[in-house]
């Protein structure tokens, strides 16, 4: 966004207020004021630049050719910060400082050849800034779009809007405004010209001749000066000792070549040409449009004097000779100076490239990870699941299978004991038909509950749905006495939680069977054996009027008889 400028628009109803009812005060404060302030100043250069312009061409140099026009290099250089804002002040400064170059023609122009000349120089002037800007204004435009750049127009300021890109940060605009420079003084100088010889002023064979002059003499002016005025906005000061010691070194260095060169005429002119590179590399463009301009000025200035490498008998000589050093020099340094920012920019774009590439990939690796950790918890609840029955939410027959066949493999490498109980609730089947599914259900998870509680820590124990409404129990470690402190505890708990079960009887409660089989390392087979005797002792106890414990016997006599109280 263009930053806020003190000069602001002249608001047409603004102008109306004051003039119906305004102080001097407000007058002060008014848009009307500041903008007034600045056309002033820029007709004051102007008139100042033509002075000087004259000065060179009525007393410094043979054959009244001025090398440069400063006041081109001014309105170029207004006009990109300004745009039209400035056209009064362009007109103004070629009305009255033209006076006095207009006063010295011979024979003086009649009184009607006078103001049509003012008015012909004031639009070929004022033409010229115009139509320059212009064109390096479209390509600014089109850098601006292509670069995805918001150009905002700041309705408090008359400020440019695209003045707030640096033409001379890039080849493609250094060379627009090269173009600018040269296509704004072709037209300015074919009007001017060509009202000299409508006037009859300027013979028609010196037509082209006297063209080329004003054409050269303003192209040299913008190319040499006007990026001074450009790129001073763009300047941010430096501390830095370093910097400072370099910049004094250089401007030694400009001097000693500037001094060899012009006042004893040592052939080294072009030795400030890696001079110029050297501010450009360490300094930038600002730095850089100073030198040349400093550096152009003294050379004009030595050579108006009649001193130097480019100083001829002949004043056209000396005026082609120093125009082509001072453009060379002007245009080394700029499009060097374009060449360095290009790749600056470059090298800052893919920086940037690089690092949003580098958060990008940092956010996919983090995003990547979060996703791992996800399908890690999602598998360790798959997992769960897997192994958790969805009605009891206690292992189910899958994760028995698998803890068991570990225990197993823990008792044959420990001389310790490993029981295995079989629990089936009674009748189960007249419960569900009797008291439906639902109430089934709930009635499975009360004892799922009541089995995980009678166990010992679940680091040990562990108790499984095996199948419909039969449970499993694994006790590492119980032996027998164990075993049937465990089932009895189970019976007392389950007669405690008191569940119905008129199915049966009126004063019916549920009630399970319960088979318990206990491998020692004497006696062990196989944990199919273990089980399949559980399964055995269960069956007895079924057999035998439910609501009881059998233990499977490894003696002779086969299956106990020892059962818990009925």
């Amino acid at each position: 966004m263009a930053r806020q400028d003190y000069w602001v628009p002249i608001n047409r109803h603004e102008l109306i207020r004051w003039f119906k009812g305004g102080n001097s005060a407000s007058f002060l404060q008014s848009p009307l004021f500041h903008n007034v302030i600045l056309n002033l100043l820029v007709a004051l250069f102007y008139v100042v630049g033509i002075k000087l312009s004259d000065q060179l061409v009525s007393t410094l140099l043979p054959g009244r050719i001025a090398p440069v026009w400063f006041p081109s290099a001014l309105t170029f250089g207004v006009f990109f910060h300004f745009g039209h804002w400035v056209t009064p002040g362009i007109i103004l400064g070629s009305v009255l400082g033209l006076v006095s170059v207009l006063s010295t023609f011979d024979p003086p122009p009649s009184i009607a050849q006078f103001l049509v000349l003012e008015t012909a120089f004031a639009v070929a002037n004022t033409l010229q800034p115009f139509v320059g800007d212009l064109w390096l204004k479209n390509k600014l435009r089109s850098l601006a779009q292509k670069e995805s750049v918001t150009i905002i127009k700041n309705s408090d300021s008359i400020q440019e809007p695209l003045s707030i890109l640096n033409p001379f940060q890039r080849v493609s605009t250094t060379l627009a405004f090269v173009q600018g420079a040269i296509i704004g003084p072709f037209l300015s100088a074919v009007i001017g010209v060509t009202t000299l010889l409508l006037l009859g002023i300027v013979a028609r064979e010196n037509f082209f001749y006297s063209w080329i002059t004003w054409w050269s003499n303003s192209v040299l002016a913008i190319i040499v000066f006007t990026p001074v005025l450009i790129t001073i906005r763009f300047y941010r000061f430096r501390r830095d000792h370093l910097f400072s010691t370099k910049l004094i070194v250089s401007i030694f260095l400009t001097f000693l070549v500037w001094f060899l060169s012009f006042h004893q005429t040592y052939p080294i002119a072009y030795m400030f040409l890696p001079l110029i590179l050297f501010v450009v590399f360490h300094f930038g463009d600002f730095f850089a449009s100073v030198f040349v301009a400093f550096f152009a000025f003294f050379a004009i200035f030595a050579t108006a004097q009649g001193q130097g490498l480019f100083y001829h008998d002949s004043g056209n000589n000396s005026v082609i000779f120093l125009q082509m050093f001072t453009a060379v020099i002007s245009m080394t340094a700029l499009f060097f100076s374009a060449i360095i920012q290009e790749k600056k920019i470059a090298q800052q774009s893919l920086s940037r490239a690089v690092k949003n590439l580098e958060n990008e990939v940092q956010k996919r690796t983090e995003k990547l990870a979060s996703v791992n950790r996800s399908l890690e918890l999602a598998n360790v609840e798959l997992g769960k699941l897997a192994h958790i029955d969805g009605l009891t939410h206690i292992p189910n027959r899958r994760y028995f299978e698998q803890q068991f066949a570990e225990e197993w493999q823990i008792f044959l490498q420990k001389d310790k004991s490993l029981t295995v109980m079989m629990v089936d609730v009674d009748h189960f089947k007249l419960y569900n038909d009797h008291y439906g599914h639902s109430q089934g259900d709930i009635c499975l998870t009360e004892i799922a509950q009541i089995l995980q509680s009678c166990i010992r820590q679940p680091g040990s124990d562990f108790v499984a749905r095996y199948g419909g409404e039969e449970f499993v129990l694994v006790l590492p470690e119980v032996d027998q006495s164990g075993a049937i402190a465990i089932a009895q505890r189970v019976k007392t708990a389950l007669e405690t939680r008191n569940i119905s079960h008129h199915a049966v009887n009126l004063a019916g409660n549920v009630t399970c069977s319960i088979g318990i089989a206990v491998a020692h390392s004497r006696f062990a087979s196989s944990k199919e054996t273990l089980l399949k005797q559980a399964d055995q002792a269960l069956y007895y106890a079924k057999q035998a009027g439910r609501n009881q414990y059998f233990l499977f016997n490894h003696s002779e006599e086969g299956i106990n008889t020892i059962h818990g109280p009925s």
